[in-house]
């Protein structure tokens, strides 16, 4: 090469670095495509309220837990590579190739959590203009008073743990459904799934840097109008242990309720995918989603925010799947239909 060509070659190299990148994005599955929207933006946030609390000399253990976190999720997140490798190897016939596709499918809702628990603590840095004030206009208007505090009259140290136990259930509900379906051998459906509601989980996070809220256990605990105090158990403990990790001015993720909306999400795929399953997942949700507001995490417009996700998630599904398999199965030199998940039953 001589000394007039090396110029031009080193530039062609620096430009096919972002070809590289964009195709190699583009390759992923999209609910991975998604995990990496959501996570790059969520991890400045993480470090960024980081440094505001260390400025500000608050000490906050959760949102310090937040880098752990998202140091794990990037080494869960190296692992796919790997193991996409090795389930192609193997193929589905396979012990190895089958557990290898499986964990595919659930790493992203994995670190879909992990995404969420770091938003959770840190939307209060990004966008400070928050909405409760209005929530509870709101439920004033609605219901003539506050929902949460009505509830209070029912307030006993069982009904607490008992509640605080449906509470714990949410980021059961969906995996149950995905792993179930995927011991079925319905793995199209159990991907359809894992992506719907994803979808969903990335939809509230938007949202919540939209309008945030601090929920009714913070904000009208501050306006004095709770008189009971909650008191259950080891579960209710343990919750509250948690939530007193996190100064109390920096939670916003209140409205719209992802409680509501994913859980009821899952319950529409059961329906679509697995129906004697409905009944489990209706009386778990619905346990849940009265827990949230007995326990004071959620308004009631919350879970009404909520549940307009589901037909939100039906509708967007789909054609995320289809419009981001086309260009997926342009790269990868298949057929789209092959690399869709949505529009199957089995």
């Amino acid at each position: 090469m001589s000394a007039r060509e090396a110029p031009v070659v080193a530039a062609r190299r620096a430009g096919a670095w972002p070809v590289r990148l964009w195709r190699a994005f583009r390759s992923l599955r999209p609910e991975e495509a998604l995990f990496l929207v959501g996570f790059v933006p969520s991890s400045i946030v993480t470090v960024w309220a980081n440094m505001q609390l260390a400025d500000a000399g608050i000490s906050s253990r959760r949102i310090e837990g937040g880098l752990l976190r998202l140091a794990l999720a990037v080494l869960l997140a190296a692992t796919l590579p790997l193991a996409e490798r090795y389930r192609r190897r193997y193929g589905l016939e396979t012990w190895a190739g089958w557990f290898l596709d499986f964990y595919r499918t659930v790493l992203p809702f994995i670190l879909c959590i992990a995404v969420y628990t770091n938003l959770h603590d840190t939307v209060r840095f990004v966008n400070p203009h928050d909405i409760h004030a209005a929530l509870v206009a709101v439920e004033a208007f609605i219901f003539g008073g506050q929902p949460v505090v009505w509830a209070e009259q029912f307030i006993t140290p069982r009904r607490t743990e008992i509640f605080s136990t449906f509470y714990s259930s949410f980021f059961l509900i969906a995996p149950s459904l995905v792993i179930l379906l995927w011991l079925l051998g319905r793995y199209r459906a159990a991907k359809e799934v894992a992506l719907g509601i994803i979808l969903c989980f990335y939809t509230g996070y938007l949202l919540y840097l939209l309008f945030p809220a601090a929920p009714p256990r913070l904000y009208l605990e501050s306006l004095g109008m709770f008189t009971v105090t909650l008191r259950g158990g080891l579960i209710m403990d343990f919750q509250r242990a948690l939530i007193e990790m996190m100064p109390n001015h920096a939670s916003r993720a209140a409205f719209p309720s992802l409680h509501a909306g994913v859980s009821l999400a899952t319950i529409y795929y059961a329906w679509r995918h697995c129906r004697w399953y409905v009944p489990v997942l209706v009386f778990v949700v619905t346990g849940l989603l009265v827990s949230t507001v007995y326990l004071r995490h959620h308004y009631v417009v919350d879970l009404l925010a909520g549940a307009v996700l589901v037909p939100w998630v039906v509708w967007a599904t789909p054609r995320f799947d289809r419009w981001w398999n086309e260009e997926r199965a342009r790269l990868l030199g298949c057929d789209a239909g092959s690399l869709r998940v949505t529009g199957e039953t089995s």
